[in-house]
């Protein structure tokens, strides 16, 4: 669905994805609840420095021209609008994937585009998939193992206020003032997966710390793994079940370095004032079948070498419980083709 400008009316054009063609067509079509995003816009067109003054500063904004409708399910909304109780945020906070923190511990993308889970339990010519995928790829810092929990790569997750505003540097006071004050912590990750691929996820332990207080201000991830607390309730993508990990208080502070610079940016992946933290380990769901492969997938592929693999390809999102900002993450489940 989108909206369509005419004339100064505002008309809704909106199209049946093939499910609601679906639903239509058993006479059961009903819309129950929707949502709204604004995926086609960029804020940064915003101009506080406009020379007709400031009734135009969002006149940019406004001439944006609106995408019409999709019927897709790739091309529907990816970054939603959010509501939140207060209305005195100055900053609202965002969600990214640390690819600094460690080269022995966070993952991160690969140039394919994904992350991999690599399920260990295939082996080609005496090697395990993951083995291969080092070879082929040149490193292991895109590789899940499934099921090693802290003996692997961990998709590390942080959330807080991501900005280029030099005077709002990552210090504990901003923290203290930003976030801790106006309730941006959040305590709780809610990820959502579909359970026909992925089989559990794994998250922090309560004692978990991620700090820059260490001697030299070098960034130590202490973890201890714990299972999610899987909910059974449907969520609003099919096949997809919620699982809820810790969030811990990043502790990750501004540190002026030698330069005159912010060392605590060598760890983080937010630029001003940090909120939380978790990370993230993943299994595979067992019973999946090469026939899953044939169906979803895609078998006998290479990925930059010579050994051949079969994969499945999904989407894994991750949402703060308090902020709502919500990240995705592109996931390849992957094993050596026998």
């Amino acid at each position: 669905m989108a909206f369509l400008d005419n004339s100064g009316d505002i008309i809704l054009d909106a199209v049946l994805t093939d499910v609601g063609r679906k639903r239509m067509a058993q006479g059961d079509f009903s819309i129950s609840k929707f949502s709204i995003g604004d995926d086609e816009i960029d804020y940064g067109l915003y101009n506080k420095d406009h020379p007709s003054g400031s009734a135009y500063y969002d006149l940019e904004i406004l001439q944006t021209p609106v995408l019409e409708a999709f019927t897709q399910i790739n091309a529907n909304i990816n970054y939603g609008l959010l509501s939140y109780a207060r209305q005195d945020l100055l900053y609202l906070p965002s969600v990214e994937l640390n690819q600094k923190v460690s080269v022995s511990s966070a993952v991160t993308i690969s140039g394919n585009g994904v992350i991999y889970i690599a399920d260990d339990s295939i082996r080609s010519s005496g090697k395990t998939t993951s083995e291969l995928l080092i070879t082929d790829l040149g490193n292991d810092r895109s590789i899940i193992t499934s099921g090693a929990g802290i003996g692997s790569k961990l998709a590390v997750i942080e959330t807080g206020i991501n900005t280029s505003d030099g005077a709002l540097i990552g210090s504990s006071t901003n923290q203290s003032n930003f976030i801790l004050s106006v309730g941006l912590v959040d305590n709780n990750f809610i990820v959502s997966y579909d359970n026909n691929f992925i089989g559990s996820v794994q998250g922090p332990s309560p004692g978990d710390d991620f700090s820059n207080n260490t001697v030299g201000g070098v960034a130590d991830l202490s973890l201890s793994l714990t299972d999610g607390i899987t909910s059974n309730s449907s969520t609003t993508v099919t096949n997809f079940v919620e699982s809820t990990v810790n969030g811990i208080l990043n502790r990750v502070y501004y540190k002026q370095d030698a330069n005159g610079g912010d060392e605590s940016l060598t760890y983080s992946s937010i630029n001003g004032p940090r909120a939380s933290f978790t990370a993230l380990g993943f299994t595979i769901n067992s019973e999946i079948a090469q026939n899953d492969y044939l169906t979803y997938g895609r078998v006998a592929q290479t990925q930059g070498g010579t050994q051949t693999y079969d994969y499945i390809d999904t989407v894994i999102y991750v949402q703060g419980a308090s902020t709502q900002a919500t990240l995705q993450l592109p996931v390849r489940i992957i094993k050596a083709s026998s």
